[in-house]
């Protein structure tokens, strides 16, 4: 890859990062509003389907956690590369 596709994949991978990032924000939010509306109200809905939402609400998280990690690793080998480029 030349300068311009590194720069350019760098950039690609920047944004997604950015919005995996608020991707897990909203699911961070999301959970702790499904365990306070349980702290509140929980006894009135079947316990075992709450947990089911809220595992699922979990696993998407870790699943975007996940692919954050995945791109800021290939950032970061994407940064050695482009260094490596303008000391050459």
């Amino acid at each position: 890859m030349n300068m311009t596709e590194l720069t350019a994949r760098y950039e690609q991978l920047a944004r997604k990062a950015a919005q995996l990032s608020a991707e897990i924000a909203t699911c961070e939010t999301y959970l702790e509003a499904m365990l306070d509306f349980t702290y509140h109200h929980g006894a009135k809905y079947s316990m075992t389907t709450i947990e089911e939402i809220v595992q699922a609400v979990h696993a998407v998280e870790c699943e975007r956690r996940q692919h954050l990690l995945n791109v800021r690793f290939e950032k970061s080998l994407l940064s050695a590369c482009i260094g490596t480029q303008r000391e050459n």
